[in-house]
């Protein structure tokens, strides 16, 4: 019997109205209209505990971004567990839009305490390939069709940019220019998963 050569898992970072969702379906398409075997997948998930952050991020006010990050991991280990780590093994490319490094930067960057979340994060292990999507707070803001998110503040997002971009400068994270015209920057994406991954795009 062949042995099936483990995929690529890929992740997309950035802030909010960066982009993340318009470029990792694009680059989904690419991969399926390549012929590769591919699954697209977000976080937070719509299992058990996803379910329950989206409801935290749509109804509740004021929720503390230590309990936050624990509800974050505990959803990443039944994400990885149950669908990443498996479709992986079966040979798929997994697509993620986020991944463990929103938790580093969003909860981390506001707690101040980046290694704290990266202890409760042990238990998943890095993508292959995590791509950070760079834009200045206020055009992602102007980008976004309203504003209604716990995150849509400019301070905020100055210091979740500022973790994301302290990340990059650690080598966890290719950055890429967010701020051009899509058609640009999905083919930035795509020279960068070329030369990375060796994948034929």
């Amino acid at each position: 019997m062949r042995e099936i050569k483990r995929g690529f898992h890929i992740s997309f970072e950035g802030i909010d109205g960066s982009g993340k969702t318009t470029l990792s379906t694009n680059l989904y398409l690419r991969f399926k209209e390549k012929g590769y075997p591919c699954f697209y997948t977000v976080e937070p998930t719509f299992m058990r505990v996803g379910s329950l952050i989206r409801i935290h991020a749509s109804r509740i006010k004021n929720v503390p971004q230590y309990y936050m990050a624990l509800l974050f991991a505990a959803d990443r280990v039944e994400h990885y567990e149950r669908v990443i780590k498996k479709k992986l093994e079966k040979g798929y490319h997994v697509i993620s839009d986020r991944y463990v490094h929103s938790s580093i930067a969003y909860q981390g960057g506001l707690l101040n305490d980046i290694e704290w979340v990266r202890r409760i994060n042990n238990k998943v292990p890095l993508p292959d390939l995590a791509i950070y999507l760079d834009i200045s707070p206020d055009k992602a803001l102007n980008r976004k069709k309203k504003i209604s998110g716990p995150f849509d503040n400019i301070v905020l997002l100055n210091k979740i940019r500022e973790t994301y971009l302290s990340l990059v400068n650690m080598k966890e994270l290719v950055m890429v220019d967010a701020e051009k015209p899509l058609e640009v920057v999905l083919e930035d994406v795509v020279e960068i998963i070329k030369n990375r991954l060796n994948i034929d795009l």
